[in-house]
């Protein structure tokens, strides 16, 4: 019985599926899994090519259409995990942007098997240029950094890796939503499942990440190369003022909405005041600054960040951790 489930959301993106899904069969070869991909575009040339060159791959449409990032992969838990017969051990979560290394996944699927502390983890993920099909040695990701501002970010994003960040990896705060592993197990904690629905797309990982930290759990990167993601935008002007207006403007309308107003939820769901002075002040300034770009650059945007903020509930999971030990993360 396959004790890896292997979930994707694709979204009319044929190009990338053409590479990406061979890696996925190699991996089968060396770990039992299960391989189900979501067609949020209920797109017909995805759903020909994989019925025709994958019959094994698992194609699934939802009568709602296009659900989003993390209800997508909910949905895959709902049915599989759901299933008499679907008693999984891991989740490996992936965009259809990702190209694997099948051992190296396999070795991390190893390591889990090792130490049953680990609830999530990755590796290392670079820069795929898909354009070219050529694997890169420029980061995409080294996991999600958090500041006590509750600016978040990914750790290395668009530097060349020579290696100089590998022991610094336990400091991240959580994971990319590009590609990860988290034990069947761990998903089951979470209050409402693996994903908020309520976050369309972007955020979603932060938000994750933030609720397993408060349930204590243990999240894993570790100093190897997993992945090459075919990312579009990366922030390389830093995350100081300058350097993220300059970011924003890169910033699609829609993901900048779904984007603000997303991190405001993350907030409601997981901020405390417990965390004192300095943390309430620099988050509280970094918001206001935020949202006074917003009213006067994007005003749309600041609307839909404040219905969020005044309307939508909070979901408050199970906090375990102190918040001492929350600290320790943001630095």
């Amino acid at each position: 019985m396959a004790e890896l489930l292997i979930g994707l959301n694709s979204h009319s993106d044929l190009p990338f599926l053409r590479h990406v899904l061979p890696k996925l069969c190699e991996l089968q070869k060396l770990l039992p899994s299960d391989i189900v991909l979501m067609d949020t575009a209920c797109d017909e040339s995805v759903k020909s090519y994989v019925k025709k060159e994958f019959p094994q791959i698992e194609y699934l449409r939802h009568k709602d259409g296009n659900l989003g990032y993390g209800r997508a992969y909910n949905e895959i838990l709902r049915k599989k995990v759901g299933e008499e017969n679907g008693a999984y051990k891991y989740f490996l979560l992936m965009t259809s942007d990702v190209l694997l290394e099948p051992k190296v996944v396999a070795k991390f699927v190893g390591e889990m098997e090792k130490d049953k502390s680990i609830a999530m983890c990755a590796g290392k993920l670079h820069f795929w240029d898909s354009k070219n099909n050529k694997k890169t040695n420029q980061i995409d990701s080294l996991g999600i950094m958090a500041e006590k501002r509750h600016h978040f970010y990914d750790f290395g994003a668009g530097e060349t890796d020579n290696g100089q960040y590998d022991n610094q990896l336990e400091h991240v705060f959580g994971i990319s939503g590009a590609v990860f592993l988290i034990r069947i197990d761990a998903i089951a904690e979470l209050d409402g499942g693996l994903f908020d629905e309520r976050m369309w797309m972007y955020k979603e990982d932060v938000d994750l990440a933030y609720r397993l930290r408060w349930l204590g759990k243990k999240i894993v990167i570790f100093p190897k190369v997993w992945g090459y993601h075919a990312r579009t935008v990366y922030n390389k002007s830093g995350n100081f003022v300058g350097g993220l207006l300059k970011a924003d403007k890169d910033k699609k309308n829609y993901a900048r909405a779904e984007s603000y107003k997303n991190h405001l939820l993350m907030l409601k769901n997981n901020f405390t005041f417990k965390y004192g002075a300095r943390v309430i002040f620099k988050t509280f300034m970094y918001e206001f600054l935020k949202g006074l770009y917003m009213a006067f650059t994007h005003p749309k945007v600041l609307f839909a960040g404040l219905k969020t903020l005044l309307f939508v509930p909070s979901r408050r999971t199970c906090r375990r951790a102190s918040v001492k030990k929350m600290l320790n993360y943001f630095k």
